[in-house]
């Protein structure tokens, strides 16, 4: 295997990886503690939560960004873009085109309505909202990643024949 491809296999893998990680303790130990902070009236356990779930959140981030640039490939790049812009806009992009207002049909056709409300909602119950500030900085990575390719492109002189 090239170093190229594991350079660009590395940020393909770990973005599903961190995103599920980032949403099964958002949505799962946060919203826990967070019930239990309710039940019994003692909300430490969930403040001492919620530092690490916001420095764990601005770690992948970070972590999501280097691996993206180490790899300096247009795919990751690309893909971060549309990933991360994706899941960024998703509940505009829901309250846009996939939900009814005053009894009017949503514009998205049924199954594609409910399957990105379906989405929406999944993401949307944590606590921190983890999940779209990874994306996030998913988008800007991908951004980044694709003007430094675009930059370093133009920037070489173009080699003279003789």
């Amino acid at each position: 295997m090239s170093a190229r491809l594991k350079r660009s296999l590395v940020p393909a893998l770990m973005a599903p990886a961190v995103l599920l990680v980032a949403h099964w303790f958002d949505a799962g130990v946060l919203v826990d503690a967070q019930s239990q902070a309710g039940r019994t009236y003692d909300p430490a356990p969930l403040m001492d939560l919620m530092v690490v779930a916001h420095v764990l959140t601005a770690a992948a981030a970070v972590a999501l960004a280097l691996v993206a640039w180490r790899s300096r490939s247009v795919f990751v790049g690309v893909g971060y873009v549309l990933v991360g812009g994706f899941l960024v806009c998703l509940p505009a992009i829901v309250w846009a085109f996939a939900v009814s207002v005053d009894g009017a049909p949503p514009f998205a056709p049924a199954p594609i309505a409910t399957t990105m409300f379906g989405w929406f909602t999944l993401l949307a119950t944590g606590v921190t909202g983890a999940v779209f500030t990874i994306a996030g900085g998913m988008l800007l990575s991908g951004l980044a990643v694709i003007w430094s390719i675009l930059h370093d492109r133009r920037s070489v002189p173009a080699v003279v024949q003789e």
